[in-house]
Parts: C-alpha cells; structure tokens; sequence
C-alpha cells in the first residue's frame, strides 16, 4: 500500500499535466507554425508538378508550378492526408440504417446541375433525384474549412454543384488577429432546403488551436452557465467579464469592436444566416464542424438561444461535430438541450480513442467540463453507436485504456494501408496520410482525429439499430 501511495504521489496531477502540456504547446508555436508552412509548400510543390521527375520536365520546359497558398489548388496538411472532395450519394441501405441521423434529405434537382452528366440543365428538366445523408454533407463540409477560400468555393460550386455563399474570417479581440474562419453555402441558388455553416477546426501544426483545445478556463455566461473561454473569445466575447454577460457578449456588436474591413465570426455569421434563410423560406441550417470547428458549431447557436434569436432557431435542423471538444459545464448541456435541442438534433461523432473530444477534462474538481448531445461513437470504420452518454475513456490519461489505444492506432494503419483493395480506391492513402497514421503509435488518439477517419466512418460504417432506439 505503501509503494502504492508513493507512486501515485509521484505522478504528476491532472491539472499539473495540462500545465505541462499548455507550456509545451506555447513554446512549440513559433517552431510548429515555420515547419508547417514549410511541409505544406513542398508538398504542394510535388503535387502540383507531377513528383520528382514531373518538377524536372517542367523546368526543361519552362512551366515550373509555384504554390500559392490562396490558390484554389491549394492544399493544407489536412488535405494532403485526405485529398478526396466528391460527396458520395447514400445508398439505400445506409439511408435506412441511420434514418434517425439523417434529419433531412437533401434532394440536387433541375435547374442547378444534372449529377448524371455533370453538366448544367435548363429550369423544369426532369431529373433522377440524388440523396445524400446530412452526415456526408457535414463531414465533408467540415473537413474542407481546413482549405483557403478559393479552393473552398471550387469544391461548393463545381464539385458539389451546391451554391457558395461565402466565406469568412472572424476578428479576435484578445489575440488582434482573424483566428475563426468559417463557410456558408446552400443546396441550391434557388428555394433551397438547407444553410449549412462549417468551421474551420485545429489546424495540425497551430499549437495555438491545440493549447485552447486543452485550456482549462471558462467564463460564467448567466444562464448559459459556464463556457470555454477561448471558444468564446473565437466567436467574439468583448470583455472576460464573468457577472455581466451583456457586457461580456452583447447582442450587437459594439461600435469599433473590429479594425475597419474585419468581421466578428458571431455577429457576422449571424447576419449572413438570417439573409439566406430570408432568401430560402422553406430552407432549414445545419451548423457543423471538425475539432476546435465543431467546438464553435456547438457554442454558436447557444449564443443564438441567449441572445434571443428564435426565428433563425426555429429554422435549425441539426448540429453535427466531429471529434468535438468540450465545451461548458452541466449547466450549459442543460441550456442547450431546453434551448436548442428542442427544436433540432445534436450529434457529436466520435472516432476510437480521437484525443480532441476527450479534452478539456470532466475530472471534478479539477475540470468540470461536460459532453451534451448524443454521441455516435465509431469503435473502427464499421461498427458505429449512438451512446447516451461519454464516449470510453473520456478522459485519455486513464492508464486501463493505455494498450487498447495502442492496438487501434496500429489497427488503424494496417487497415488504412490495405483498405482500398476492399473498399475501392477512393480509400486508397498515400505515404502523407500513412505517416500520419504512424504518428498514433507516439501520441495514441493523436491520428484518430484525423478528418480522414471520419469521412471513412460516415461512408462504411453502420449504426446498431437498437442505438437508435
């Protein structure tokens, strides 16, 4: 009992092991951010040129491509692990598997694009009618707000054929920079049937994204009861006044709140939500995001709740995240579900042992973050449930979990090897997305966040029907 005491006392502590890990990410940001540029540029610089020999041709030639990180052939990290941007129309059997996930149906129909050609067709030609499951939709949707504006806005309009509305840089008060981007886009340009609003998530090497993913502190918002700061201060808090929530987030955004030319992601976004839905009266939003992305998706329309926005509420038809952090306390779980959940439904997806969802802790009375909504936990590309509750081990440090998120990480690279030969080659990986993958055998649940993985759990994986129930 004795050796027991003195190991355990030897251990660091919970919060003390955030501590160490916030001043491991802050002096890492400056390094993380110059090798990040770094890799990206010549990663694009060998796709764009067609790989070593390609590089070669096109300097004989005289046509040597030069990334341009705002082009819309550029990609970021999370791009280059997973490349593919087509949705992927539900078959019949997943359409009746997870019915219950699909909230709605999104129908592509005549006067926007003919999805058989490809092409455009005139008003009124009929047409064999495409679904796709809103969790195709919000998967992908979250995974491309990782990409610049102009590769954003191809995808929209001449992959998917939906409408692009814009996209959108939020001012942050506390840090003076534009630290939230995020994208608007509808189904169609005319009578559309959905709004869906995607957050950019953490970005690999902004360790900056990673130290508010694991911050412990919040502020007291009145009702809404408390909320992850940096979350906030994302969105646009004004003041870190934890009494005075109308002075902390006002209604209205403060005269000179932001320099001139900036926007402040909530009251913008808010704007441009409340036109589009003007302009679609039979239109419903989805709200959706990956990692830090999916955190904002779920604090946005809590804020919407607070600042007593019911007619864009009433319109809501989901919130959909993908390995999700926490983001308040039991007070604001509760908020949401009286206010929001009422009138929508709240997934968050969870991949294996993906670190993001499990931070910031739920450990009273170090950390009192909570996890609301119904959690589609994937335990592996095909076997999917929706649990009431937390996702296992929804702390990460629990030592029991330690080899079991070994196992997967190594389970996951063998099967991302060999995936395609079963599943077609749009599963194929290429070494960037496998070397990522290996980095899970360093940092278990480090390469289960991967937007990669996700998009695989939507497509191949199957729900339990009793889950549903």
């Amino acid at each position: 009992m004795a050796a027991a005491g003195s190991a355990a006392a030897g251990r660091p502590k919970l919060g003390e092991e955030k501590l160490i890990i916030q001043k491991a990410l802050a002096a890492a940001y400056y390094p993380a951010k110059i090798i990040g540029a770094i890799v990206e540029l010549l990663l694009n610089f060998f796709a764009l040129n067609g790989g070593l020999l390609g590089i070669i041709w096109n300097i004989i030639r005289f046509k040597l491509v030069i990334p341009r990180r705002e082009a819309a052939n550029f990609r970021t990290m999370i791009g280059m692990i997973d490349g593919r941007t087509e949705l992927k129309p539900a078959p019949a059997a997943s359409v009746g598997d997870m019915r219950q996930l699909q909230v709605l149906d999104v129908v592509v129909s005549g006067e926007v694009a003919d999805l058989e050609s490809g092409g455009y067709v005139t008003a009124g030609t009929p047409l064999v009618l495409r679904q796709y499951l809103i969790l195709e939709i919000t998967v992908m949707a979250a995974k491309i707000a990782y990409e610049n504006a102009a590769f954003v806005k191809n995808v929209v309009n001449n992959v998917w054929k939906f409408n692009f509305v814009g996209f959108y840089n939020g001012w942050n008060k506390f840090l003076k920079e534009d630290t939230t981007q995020a994208f608007v886009f509808t189904d169609r340009a005319k009578d559309a049937s959905v709004v869906v609003v995607a957050f950019r998530g953490t970005e690999p090497f902004n360790m900056q994204d990673w130290s508010t993913d694991v911050n412990l502190s919040w502020l007291g918002m009145g009702a809404m009861g408390h909320v992850h700061a940096g979350f906030l201060k994302a969105l646009g808090l004004q003041e870190e006044d934890g009494k005075d929530t109308n002075r902390a987030f006002p209604k209205d955004a403060p005269n000179g709140a932001a320099p001139i030319g900036k926007h402040i992601a909530y009251y913008k976004l808010r704007e441009v939500i409340r036109d589009q839905l003007k302009a679609h009266p039979q239109a419903r939003l989805v709200i959706t995001g990956h990692s830090l992305g999916g955190a904002l998706a779920a604090v946005f329309p809590a804020l919407l709740a607070l600042h007593g926005e019911t007619e864009i509420l009433g319109r809501l038809g989901t919130v959909q995240t993908y390995g999700q952090p926490r983001v308040g306390d039991a007070t604001f779980v509760s908020f949401f579900r009286a206010e929001v959940e009422k009138a929508t439904a709240f997934y968050r997806v969870v991949y294996r042992y993906d670190v993001v969802p499990r931070v910031p802790f739920d450990a009273p009375p170090v950390a009192e973050f909570t996890h609301g909504g119904s959690c589609v936990y994937y335990d592996g590309w095909y076997d999917g449930k929706v649990l009431p509750g937390d996702a296992p081990n929804p702390n990460y440090f629990d030592p029991r979990y330690l080899l079991s998120m070994y196992g997967n990480a190594l389970g996951d690279l063998l099967k991302g090897a060999f995936l395609w030969t079963r599943a077609g080659k749009d599963y194929r990986e290429g070494p960037v997305s496998l070397l990522y993958r290996a980095s899970g055998l360093l940092v278990p649940g480090l390469a289960s966040h991967s937007p990669r993985d996700y998009v695989n759990a939507v497509r191949l994986g199957r729900i339990a029907p009793k889950s549903l129930l």
